[in-house]
């Protein structure tokens, strides 16, 4: 009989309940490993002052690391996100981490973990390094992009990275993109294991065809800068030249609002939906509606973009084409009218003619959806990603 692994993993942010919508491809992994004979122990900090507890067989750990009306650094939104709008947050890095290393080492102490698996490991490293010297375990680090933003911006960053980097046992990065930033850092050997889909989506059996309407475009993230939804937004008068569109975009953030009165003032009330947060039947009612899925994303102006860009396997995984930003990640999913169809970044001219032209030519939408969709089976699948991440476990 295989023995047990007992894995310690650490995270920044962690569903609070088994339907919440909050990093749902966490979660199942997860829930999977933990299916698998792997015992996972989940170690995340609390949100406003939530107490540890159970999803499924997983107990999730949280570490409180100040008042409760303050304990809002890293759930919601991504805490480079949050300082970004707040730079006040950010000293709450300081208690963020002494504390979580105060209730890491309670947790540790006779605990005979055999893998500590940091997620998102700046600064979470240190985090996982003091579980590391206690239990004995092998350190795992994965990256997804979202801590190279921090490690620029915190004095000596780079050199407190490539310390943790040195002293793990394996490293994953959930891109080729990512990992060619973690060797900027360090020149170490890294594995390129992605996330995939956090949400199933059951295609109807018997899907009447809907007489002629207007095609639904739809876009799924988080509103900040680097989704690029501004450039989406302005496409929009130039489709509409060729074809009746609507667009859904579907996503809480900062700049909501601002999105809000763009759409105003292009007098594009009719044309564009702001949903805002939806429950997942919602979502999946959306994606299964549209005809089109678009990424547009941009590199920021720090320097941020998408570390692989999961809506777009998403998309993919129903059997819808999508265009994307050919930038940082999402070149591992989407492969240049194989799998979907790339555009310059920061172009909404550019991307209004690659929708039309995807929307117009039945017979490269059609291409682009089969192509994508048989990607994702084949190269995302929670089968190939359990296996892979159980061979570096073991």
């Amino acid at each position: 009989m295989n023995k047990i692994i007992k894995v310690l993993f650490i995270t920044s942010t962690f569903s609070l309940k088994e339907s919440d919508s909050l990093v749902p491809w966490m979660r199942n992994l997860v829930l999977k490993l933990n299916s698998e004979g792997v015992r996972v122990d989940v170690f995340a900090p609390a949100s406003k002052g939530s107490p540890s507890h159970k999803i499924s067989e997983v107990t999730v750990y949280r570490f409180r690391y100040a008042p409760a009306f303050l304990e809002i650094l890293t759930q919601d939104e991504g805490a480079v996100s949050k300082i970004r709008k707040n730079p006040f947050l950010a000293f709450l890095s300081i208690p963020y981490v002494l504390f979580g290393t105060i209730a890491v080492i309670r947790r540790s102490l006779g605990s005979n973990y055999d893998v500590i698996h940091v997620n998102w490991p700046f600064p979470l490293g240190i985090i996982g390094l003091v579980a590391k010297w206690i239990t004995g375990g092998k350190l795992v680090l994965t990256f997804y992009g979202a801590e190279f933003t921090l490690i620029k911006k915190i004095p000596f960053g780079k050199l407190i990275m490539s310390f943790i980097l040195k002293k793990a046992d394996k490293v994953i990065a959930i891109s080729e993109h990512t990992k060619l930033r973690v060797q900027q850092i360090a020149k170490i050997d890294v594995d390129t294991i992605p996330f995939t889909s956090g949400i199933q989506i059951s295609i109807p059996k018997n899907k009447t065809k809907e007489k002629a309407r207007e095609k639904h475009i739809l876009f799924v993230g988080r509103l900040i800068e680097r989704k690029g939804v501004s450039y989406l937004i302005d496409a929009i008068p130039k489709v509409t030249k060729s074809v009746n569109v609507k667009l859904d975009i579907v996503g809480g953030g900062p700049l909501f609002e601002q999105l809000q009165d763009q759409v105003k003032k292009r007098g594009l009330t009719r044309m564009v939906t702001l949903y805002g947060k939806v429950s997942e039947s919602k979502l999946k009612a959306l994606y299964l509606a549209s005809d089109i899925f678009i990424l547009p994303a941009i590199i920021d102006r720090w320097g941020d973009t998408e570390g692989l860009g999961v809506v777009l396997l998403e998309a993919m995984s129903i059997g819808k084409p999508v265009i994307a930003s050919r930038v940082g990640g999402i070149t591992d999913i989407v492969k240049h009218n194989e799998t979907g169809y790339l555009v310059d970044e920061k172009n909404s001219e550019v991307l209004a003619q690659a929708i039309v032209k995807v929307l117009r030519n039945k017979k490269l939408s059609k291409r682009l959806a089969t192509g994508g969709q048989k990607f994702v089976r084949e190269k995302f699948s929670w089968k190939k990603i359990i296996e892979k991440t159980l061979e570096i476990y073991r």
